[in-house]
């Protein structure tokens, strides 16, 4: 059945039953294909999880964005229940049987069809298949107790509402125009919450250091002991499961399956660009303290709630560039404009606006794209901070893109949420340039989402291995680090025709590569921490992460604080993956060689783009399709080229 238009409405009650009605739908099906035991299972099986998945996509959604808490705790729950239902699916002998039946009797697959095939009996063994009945028990149960804390740690971070009160003068060195859009308490003291547009401006310009570490503490609290067990838990269970599977750890398990294929050449990966930046590093701490001495007359060594500042100090001191200054030529609105601009003319497609569409809350947009007279697919934008939002900034699939059995082909369905400043009446919102960086990034995701053409819902849009899922989105991240096509997505709030000034775009180009080698050391840093947990499980999750970071990024935790209780992609699918971003980052820099050396407003550069890496999704090798849009062999001299070597 094709799906045209979205609802979200849903009252709690109506995500509960829609659950209860796929769920019953879903065993019909599930055990018709087990009964039958066809050479098709393999694609029943595949289109009847797709059509579950796409009816419950959008009450599963409403946990992330929805604006009433108890819409979010039905659908919290219904994800925990889907999770669980997903671990019974892939216990299931029948199943099992009836895809190593398809694996045997279909003579004549297709190189995708048997990739599907192979991702099928992949996931089946991972979920125990294969084990005696007496362990497989167990395996459930520790499988289905792993969905629960995943699900309770995202539940504690997003209900995390902690706020922080100061006097205007405890935050000198913020503008005036930032204080005054906070809310005040009832003492006259500003309001500072725990949100990314808050906690970034204050931590990067704020003079108090004792205003700064209150901040830091509480921010790098969020989630707390509580979270740090359940991480510690997951953490312990994860190993016995892959130990269960024969695996000598859950690095292991799921590096099997990436391109990377074994936890070793990841850490080779990661342990070798470390030696490469230490130097670099050394520098840039070198010069921070130097500046921390000169500033704060300090002689104390560099902490975790300084660095950004005298970063910040860093740029406004040696390249005159201020990030405030730089925010007020880019309004949300004349961004959007830009950007999809930019992406219109490289990838052949146009954005219209659906004004009339049913959206979740009053500030969310929705877009249609359309590619000539045909309408290829649709993405909402949720941009601006509420309480009980996803705090972070992610581009999620709200349909799946798939060819259906009549051969008519299920549009996708996307939405970017974010969480940038909320305009007020005095002024429109305001992207600083790594917001800016970041919305091109996430936009990356919903084309890779949106243009796909793949023909199996596993495989459709960002449906690749996962250490190369970010390399499409980090290479748009270029196009804000030119100066024409900054040009065109600045205009001043205040007088919309004048743009971010050449000066001014020159420096910031110049501060490109200010502390990229501490920048790239914390990214290490955490990849690092990732294969520790999951490598070595028993181990206590504060002292590998204060290890860690004092050790390759040079810069301790501050006493008192849990980090890694925050850590979301830990327990968001990103375990044993988190090197991916670093691995990703290799692929993507290579890539945007063609559009450097061709233009990026070239469109037969984009359409080699969208047809070598956005259309396929995961039916072909990662590094297949960079080949074919490459015309050559992938190599990392961009990458390190970019790093300074």
């Amino acid at each position: 059945m094709t799906i045209s238009k979205l609802r979200f409405d849903y009252t709690p009650e109506q995500v509960e039953k829609l659950g209860k009605q796929f769920f019953s739908q879903l065993e019909n099906q599930l055990n018709a294909i087990g009964t039958k035991q066809s050479s098709s299972a393999i694609f029943d099986l595949e289109f009847s999880l797709v059509e579950f998945s796409n009816a419950l996509s959008v009450p599963l959604f409403l946990k992330y964005v929805s604006p009433s808490a108890e819409v979010r705790k039905a659908s919290d729950h219904l994800e925990t229940q889907v999770q669980k239902l997903m671990v019974d699916i892939f216990t299931r002998e029948d199943l099992f049987h009836a895809v190593e039946k398809s694996e045997k009797d279909l003579k004549e697959k297709s190189p995708v069809q048997e990739e599907l095939i192979k991702e099928y009996l992949f996931n089946f063994r991972k979920n125990g298949l294969g084990l005696s009945p007496e362990l497989r028990k167990s395996f459930i149960e520790k499988k289905k107790r792993l969905v629960e804390l995943e699900s309770q740690f995202s539940q504690n971070l997003m209900s995390e509402n902690k706020v922080l009160s100061f006097t205007k003068e405890a935050m000198a060195g913020l503008p005036d125009s930032f204080i005054e859009s906070l809310n005040k308490n009832q003492d006259g003291k500003y309001e500072i919450t725990l949100s990314y547009p808050h906690v970034t401006p204050f931590m990067e310009n704020v003079i108090s250091t004792q205003a700064r570490k209150e901040v830091s503490f509480h921010f790098n609290n969020r989630g707390g002991a509580k979270n740090k067990a359940l991480l510690e838990e997951a953490v312990t269970l994860r190993h016995e499961l892959a130990q269960l599977l024969g695996y000598k750890n859950h690095a292991e398990l799921i590096l099997s399956r990436r391109m990377a294929l074994k936890p070793e050449t990841a850490i080779l990966f990661l342990e070798d660009l470390a030696r490469k930046l230490k130097t670099l590093g050394e520098n840039e701490r070198a010069d921070l303290l130097k500046l921390k001495r000169e500033i704060l007359q300090d002689e104390s060594p560099l902490t975790s709630y300084e660095w950004r500042f005298l970063h910040n100090q860093l740029l406004k001191s040696k390249y005159e560039v201020d990030p405030l200054q730089i925010q007020e030529y880019f309004p949300l609105e004349t961004v959007l404009k830009g950007m999809f601009d930019i992406f219109q003319t490289v990838l052949g497609v146009s954005f219209k606006k659906d004004p009339s569409a049913e959206v979740w809350h009053p500030t969310v947009q929705k877009f249609e794209v359309w590619k000539g007279n045909s309408l290829v697919s649709h993405f909402y934008m949720d941009l601006f901070p509420r309480e009980g939002k996803y705090n972070h900034a992610a581009a999620f699939t709200l349909i799946s893109a798939y060819r259906q059995a009549d051969n008519s082909y299920q549009i996708p369905f996307s939405s970017i949420v974010a969480n940038f400043s909320s305009p007020n009446s005095e002024k429109p919102s305001l992207l600083l340039h790594s917001e800016v960086e970041t919305l091109f990034h996430e936009f990356g995701h919903i084309m890779h989402q949106v243009l796909t053409r793949a023909t199996y819902p596993s495989f459709s849009g960002t449906g690749v291995k996962t250490d190369f899922v970010e390399a499409p989105s980090q290479m748009f991240e270029n196009w804000v680090w030119d100066k024409d096509m900054l040009q065109r997505l600045s205009g001043h709030y205040q007088r919309p025709n004048e743009k971010l000034p050449d000066e001014l775009i020159q420096k910031m180009l110049d501060a490109k590569h200010l502390n990229q080698g501490l920048h790239n050391l914390r990214q290490i840093s955490f990849g690092f921490f990732d294969f520790d947990l999951h490598t070595h499980p028993h181990l206590d999750s504060t002292e590998v992460y204060s290890k860690r970071m004092s050790e390759i990024l040079g810069i301790p935790i501050l006493t008192g604080t849990l980090p890694q209780a925050s850590f979301g992609h830990l327990m968001g699918g990103y375990d044993a993956g988190y090197y991916g971003y670093l691995w990703a980052e290799v692929f993507a820099q290579d890539m945007f060689t063609r559009f450097e050396r061709e233009g990026l407003l070239n469109s037969k550069t984009g359409e080699d783009y969208r047809k070598w890496i956005l259309e396929p999704g995961g039916e072909k090798h990662p590094s297949e399709l960079i080949r074919g849009f490459l015309g050559r062999e992938p190599n990392s001299d961009a990458f390190l080229k970019g790093l300074g070597f």
